[in-house]
């Protein structure tokens, strides 16, 4: 990564000791097999063009930036979806095949959770229906598929650390009210199986 794109990146205040707490957190498996076996592993690889994952503020520094299986991408925050406070680039990684799993970012590693905070602030996590209902077998059919309380917890523990950041804490906020609208869009009811 060039010096001019680093120097205008969106930052926040978590630091390396941070991340790697983060990361030791969610080196834990979300069902008790590999979940990989249930859609070959659809999360885990590109499975369509251009699919990838927005670093957290700072999450960079788990990175050499020289990663053979990724590619690379600065984007400014304004012309994505984004609070307003995040102001600059962001980074965005796309996976060339499929990646070592001990050196996934974060969102990846808590797939397919998601964090929520409710209206008074309090944190939770949810499975995460925005991205995962059409891929993810563990989000369309969870009464099938268990996740193991390990992660959850794991999970949950993860995202508190990362909201004490305040970018990180109002990306949450405005993901959780999406979540909320989800819930009820009458589109919903087609994936019901009952």
């Amino acid at each position: 990564m060039g010096p001019d794109r680093k120097r205008h990146l969106v930052r926040g205040i978590l630091q390396r000791k941070d991340f790697e707490k983060v990361y030791s957190l969610l080196d834990t498996r979300a069902t008790e097999d590999d979940c990989g076996k249930l859609c070959g592993s659809r999360c885990c690889q590109e499975y369509e063009p251009g699919v990838g994952m927005y670093l957290i503020p700072g999450e960079d520094c788990m990175f050499t930036g020289d990663e053979p299986w990724l590619t690379w991408r600065y984007q400014l925050a304004r012309n994505h979806d984004f609070p307003p406070e995040w102001k600059g680039l962001v980074q965005f990684v796309m996976c060339r095949g499929t990646c070592p799993r001990d050196r996934r970012p974060i969102q990846c590693r808590t797939f397919p959770l998601a964090p929520y905070l409710d209206e008074e602030g309090s944190l939770d996590v949810r499975l995460d229906t925005l991205s995962g209902s059409l891929l993810c077998p563990l989000v369309r059919f969870p009464e099938e598929h268990e996740l193991r309380p390990e992660f959850v917890r794991n999970v949950k523990e993860a995202w508190r650390i990362l909201i004490r950041d305040p970018l990180v804490y109002s990306d949450v906020a405005m993901q959780s009210r999406r979540l909320d609208e989800d819930r009820n869009a009458p589109w919903r009811k087609l994936l019901d199986p009952h």
